[in-house]
């Protein structure tokens, strides 16, 4: 499934590219060449997205939930904008094969990104009204996992409890440090992704985002490593790699001037 979304996204994309080689006229009507139309300017945006998730970790048999968030940008200028995104969703998944298990995993996530528009940057002539940028940054998630048995939905393990402490950041073996009872797992991620994006109209656009995840944890699926112990937060990491996820959402933007 992730080798599907990927490559239809990728042929989006290669058709966009290909569209926007075709010369259009500028605004000022006399040259094609690009010109800074300053009443298509509009720094500010403002977007809504939906879609779903997709798990790749130990219980990586897919079960896709949804996810929703809201960002807002600036943009410096045509090519590069600042994006501070949250979002609120769900991980699943399962393996029938030694862990016998499914799990949910609620989340919520804040995260702080720079993208680049790739049309706007090599395109030599005004591009048309569809876009593709890709991206990247720093965020932090909040979640908490819960695994099940397949047979009769038993609780097998889960990630926070009564007896869960907070890990020290940036730390992977050791004591935990804060105060018990933390109802969610705190940890870092690194957001990479890709949009496209169509102007509807002058303040409004709609797009196809895909985003992936490296997290610092392994234990986004209530289960670390190939073993069937407990991963609460109060026990230290297990030394094996990192889960990772994505997701990919339908958005809807809408660009302003702070002085209109």
């Amino acid at each position: 499934m992730r080798q599907y979304l990927l490559g239809t996204l990728l042929l989006v994309a290669v058709s966009v590219v290909n569209a926007q080689t075709r010369r259009v006229a500028s605004t000022n009507g006399i040259s094609q060449k690009k010109v800074y139309d300053r009443n298509d300017y509009l720094p500010f945006t403002l977007s809504i997205k939906t879609g779903i998730t997709q798990f790749f970790g130990e219980l990586n048999e897919q079960d896709m939930r949804g996810v929703s968030g809201v960002s807002i940008g600036r943009a410096f200028n045509k090519n590069v904008s600042l994006h501070l995104d949250y979002h609120s969703g769900k991980l699943g998944g399962q393996k029938s094969a030694f862990f016998n298990s499914w799990f949910v995993n609620v989340y919520n996530s804040a995260e702080l990104t720079a993208k680049w528009n790739l049309t706007e940057q090599f395109n030599q002539f005004e591009p048309g009204k569809a876009s593709f940028s890709i991206y990247g940054g720093l965020g932090i998630i909040h979640f908490n996992a819960h695994a099940y048995d397949l047979d009769n939905n038993q609780l097998l393990r889960f990630t926070n409890s009564p007896l869960s402490a907070r890990n020290p950041h940036f730390l992977r073996w050791g004591r935990p440090k804060s105060l018990a009872k933390i109802k969610k797992t705190r940890e870092g991620i690194l957001p990479l992704g890709t949009s496209l994006d169509y102007k509807l109209l002058k303040h409004w656009k709609i797009g196809l985002d895909y985003r992936f995840y490296f997290v610092r944890t392994d234990k986004l699926d209530a289960t670390s490593g190939m073993r069937l112990i407990n991963p609460e937060e109060s026990e230290s990491y297990s030394d094996t790699p990192n889960d990772k996820f994505s997701f990919i959402a339908v958005t809807l933007a809408y660009r302003f001037h702070l002085n209109h």
